[in-house]
């Protein structure tokens, strides 16, 4: 049974004592028992990490959260964030691919932005599972091509400066444009072609089967229908997000005695493949800068392009070298390393600088002063 604070505001659904060997198998049980357990949307969390099971829970207990129940491999997890508010969710930590979900059908506007999503941006080694707009726009049209009744009914779509996408109507200009609608998939492809914009939020119905909501930020909302689906499409994105982890874990620092008492910094950096011209440099370190990144040192060169920089990310306070040419940055981490940060600035140069830009892990290592 469901149970009411005194501030009217309802727990988190609630499961049977009973325990979970893994994550699939609590998902199947979500699959299987969810309508009856809730009447209200299901919102799942993921998130990226490099912390281990025990770090990233001792994180959480730093900043308030405790552990309501054990279920096996998934705890039942609870925040008094205000006076009148508790936010409460079902956590679940893959040890193997250092990704993690929490599981709620609280509110989105209240609990789940203002007591958990800050977990994904305040927590050093931690970050939200960045779903690109190009990989929201493959999803989609995969579905689309499964499903023929399949609609988009709802979409938010965007133009950054800088950004390479072909369009018909002033591709200078930056814009948001928000449609609501029946025929979304259709005026989605439309709008791309005409204003170059790509989906950052998407509502996705197929009738009788499913209608769910995900954003760029690894939120999926399953409003009704088939819970096994949505969970079919999450791994879909977690499995092509995965590279840019894996490009940021090829990353290495050490220090290196080339002579007695004179030491270097041995660097490897990752890779992230792109079409770089010279002038998406502007555009680019005007983004940087408005992300709280400091720029150091900065060299850029015309005719054969070249751009390096020392970067500072004030976020989590740590700096990192980028050298690049027309066809990929270099990204040398320094004297330490934050997944955060590097999915922070990929992020920025697939917005900024190529839509089609990818992570690319590097064997090697380089030296980088």
């Amino acid at each position: 049974m469901r149970v009411l604070h005194d501030f009217s505001i309802m727990e988190v659904f609630e499961i049977p004592s009973d325990e979970f060997e893994d994550g699939p198998e609590f998902n199947r049980y979500l699959t299987r028992n969810y309508s009856g357990l809730s009447s209200n949307d299901l919102y799942i969390i993921s998130g990226i990490t490099e912390l281990t099971r025990a770090e990233f829970e001792g994180q959480l207990e730093g900043r308030g959260w405790s552990v309501d129940q054990e279920y096996g491999a998934i705890k039942k997890i609870g925040h008094q964030y205000s006076q009148d508010y508790r936010a409460e969710a079902y956590l679940h930590f893959d040890e193997d691919q250092q990704l993690f979900f929490f599981y709620t059908d609280q509110r989105k506007t209240e609990e789940i932005n203002d007591a958990i999503v800050p977990l994904l941006r305040t927590i050093k080694g931690v970050h939200y599972l960045y779903i690109s707009p190009r990989i929201l726009k493959e999803v989609t049209e995969q579905i689309a091509e499964q499903n023929e009744s399949a609609k988009v009914t709802e979409f938010i779509a965007k133009r950054t400066e800088g950004t390479e996408i072909p369009a018909a109507e002033r591709p200078d200009e930056e814009r948001t444009i928000n449609y609501y609608g029946d025929d979304g998939l259709r005026t989605l492809r439309e709008v791309e072609d005409r204003y170059g914009v790509l989906p950052h939020i998407l509502e996705i119905n197929i009738p009788t089967e499913l209608n769910f909501r995900v954003d760029k930020e690894g939120i999926f909302k399953l409003k009704s229908g088939s819970l096994s689906l949505v969970f079919e499409y999450l791994d879909e994105c977690i499995n092509k997000c995965l590279d840019i982890k894996e490009a940021y874990d090829s990353t290495r620092v050490e220090d290196i005695e080339i002579t007695e008492g004179n030491v270097v910094s041995q660097s490897t950096p990752a890779r992230i493949d792109l079409n770089l011209q010279y002038e998406d440099i502007d555009p680019l370190q005007t983004s940087l800068q408005d992300s709280d990144y400091a720029l150091i040192d900065t060299n850029t060169e015309r005719g054969s392009v070249y751009f390096s920089s020392k970067i500072y990310d004030q976020e989590n306070n740590l700096f990192f070298n980028v050298r690049a040419n027309e066809e990929a940055i270099r990204v040398f981490p320094k004297d330490e390393r934050d997944i955060g940060a590097f999915f922070r600035f990929f992020e920025i140069v697939q917005s900024t600088v190529d839509e089609y830009a990818e992570p690319e892990s590097i064997d090697y290592p380089a030296i980088s002063s």
